[in-house]
């Protein structure tokens, strides 16, 4: 009998310690970095890029990435350009499958791209070029140093990854 309380007393305390230690890696913090840029082309044609980083502090655990292309008066008599970006943006976003969201307004395109796994995205890789038409130009070489190329699993700090963004022309909080 004095053998059973002498054994309650480490049993407890091990259920304790167990508590402490799941309740610690329940509540580990993971930031969010937010940063954006906007360009505008020739036309008056504006690119705005919003991504929202969730790290752990050493690496990127996901990413929401939205771009909003808003066009001009003049390109909105018909929506053959929306349709031809919106078109041209499929193309080169179709191997996210369905993590990628498409909304064409009356005079912008937006598109939410929502990554967690080792999905690449590429930021700043959209030009438009205003000749005698509007194109757009869309670089999807990950290997160009004219994109920037983020993964998830990438190995960050907080403050890396903001310089390395705020380098490039976002601005981070």
């Amino acid at each position: 009998m004095n053998t059973r309380k002498s054994m309650t007393f480490p049993i407890v305390i091990a259920f304790i310690i167990i508590a402490i230690i799941v309740y610690l890696f329940a509540t580990i913090k993971q930031s969010e970095i937010s940063c954006s840029k906007t360009k505008t082309f020739d036309g008056n044609i504006r690119l705005t890029e919003r991504l929202l980083v969730v790290t752990d502090g050493k690496e990127i655990n996901s990413m929401r990435l939205t771009k909003t292309i808003v066009l001009p008066e003049k390109y909105l008599k018909d929506d053959h350009y929306l349709v031809g970006i919106k078109n041209a943006l499929e193309n080169t976003l179709n191997y996210l499958g369905d993590k990628v969201r498409y909304t064409v307004g009356e005079d912008r395109i937006v598109v939410t791209i929502e990554v967690n796994k080792n999905e690449i995205l590429l930021l700043d890789n959209i030009d438009f070029i205003n000749s005698d038409d509007l194109q757009i130009k869309i670089n999807s070489n990950t290997k160009s140093s004219e994109v920037i190329t983020l993964s998830v699993g990438d190995h960050y700090t907080d403050g890396e990854l903001m310089t390395r963004l705020k380098n490039n022309g976002y601005s981070c909080n």
